[in-house]
């Protein structure tokens, strides 16, 4: 498997507001209208965070990619997604391990995510040694982990 993991830049934008697009309507079909209408916002969060913004290319093809903002003493991992046909190789794992790693050269000593009870990305979290903390408030289960672990 060839697996490189980059900086994004501005011609990966469309791919990540697809792999965004596509998870609101598979997951949370009942927010895509708000999210399409908060788009601004999201595209502001994406540019806002380009140094923060990993893209995984698998095989010479966009594969995924994650993001992760400051949030007080913790670095917030915001998003991550791997195409459908992509899934299972370890994509997402190294994703979370770049996040991890960013994160903690950039000072931070402690992480944290959020994610839907019933995505099974929720697994490999756990296996990656993110303990659940309690629930957000929109629901979402809450996962913590030091930075070096």
């Amino acid at each position: 498997m060839t697996l490189i993991l980059r900086q994004a830049c501005v011609t990966d934008i469309p791919s990540i507001y697809r792999g965004e697009q596509d998870y609101i309507r598979c997951w949370e079909s009942d927010h895509e209208d708000a999210w399409r209408r908060q788009l601004e916002r999201h595209l502001t969060r994406w540019v806002e965070n380009f140094d923060r913004l990993t893209v995984a290319i698998h095989e010479d093809q966009f594969a995924g990619y994650s993001l992760w903002m400051p949030e007080q003493e913790y670095a917030q991992l915001c998003t991550i997604n791997v195409s459908p046909v992509c899934r299972r190789n370890g994509i997402g794992r190294a994703l979370l391990n770049a996040y991890a790693t960013t994160a903690r050269h950039s000072g931070f000593t402690h992480l944290c995510l959020s994610v839907r009870p019933d995505n099974p990305a929720r697994l490999m979290y756990e296996q990656a040694g993110f303990v659940r903390v309690g629930t957000d408030s929109h629901g979402y289960l809450r996962f913590e982990r030091r930075a070096d672990s």
